[in-house]
């Protein structure tokens, strides 16, 4: 995950398109299941089946919409992921992507105080979770309180030794900050974690002082 704060906000049609894919996919998943014969026992399988179906498709539902949600946040598009992770909490109130996306997306909105509101949320869900203490770190840094947002970054490490977005994200903190030497360490560990990080670290502005340096080259050199 990178630092960009700029307001890009997309319209009603895509959010209304991604509302549109995550129910055809929830029922494409569905239809794939047959349906038991209409006897009495087929009945009551029916009843049964039926509870189920509905909650597998929340969950389906949710998912999906954790995806475009992540998806908008990338593109800049933050009111769109602000309601894509709003409506996944809604079908699913504690799943912790959906609680953290909705943190990120609110201070990618400047509402820092909703944000960290949101933040204390994951904490309810999950004690010590370093996804809670990665949620404070990125708002505290868009809000310019550097000493809390190091200090929440550390413990999203601590709590959360092998995420490698964490790492990434303190390595993007550290690069906005100007101390090479840390940021080659915490971004190295990030794709250490996670390979796939180096496409995303190609081009992010954040690490765009050091783009030609020899040692981010390096790190992110493609395999």
């Amino acid at each position: 995950m990178n630092y960009q704060f700029t307001m890009k906000d997309g319209n009603d049609k895509d959010f209304q398109t991604a509302d549109k894919v995550c129910s055809n996919i929830a029922t494409t998943v569905l239809e794939k299941e047959s349906s038991p014969k209409d006897t009495s026992q087929g009945k009551r399988r029916m009843a049964e089946k039926r509870n189920i179906d509905e909650d597998k498709l929340r969950q389906i539902r949710a998912q999906t919409l954790i995806t475009f949600g992540k998806d908008f946040l990338r593109s800049g598009r933050y009111r769109n992921a602000l309601r894509a992770f709003e409506d996944a909490i809604d079908l699913n109130p504690v799943d912790i992507r959906a609680l953290l996306g909705r943190s990120l997306a609110l201070t990618r909105l400047g509402s820092f105080d909703e944000a960290l509101a949101a933040a204390d949320v994951i904490f309810a869900q999950e004690t010590d979770s370093p996804h809670g203490y990665n949620a404070k770190a990125v708002c505290y840094h868009a809000m310019g309180r550097e000493a809390e947002a190091e200090e929440a970054f550390r413990k999203s490490i601590m709590f959360g030794p092998d995420v490698p977005g964490n790492y990434y994200n303190f390595a993007c903190y550290w690069a906005s900050l100007g101390n090479a030497g840390q940021c080659r360490e915490f971004l190295r560990r990030a794709i250490e974690l996670e390979p796939r990080l180096n496409v995303l670290a190609a081009t992010d502005v954040d690490f765009s002082r050091y783009r030609m340096e020899e040692w981010f080259l390096e790190i992110i050199a493609f395999k």
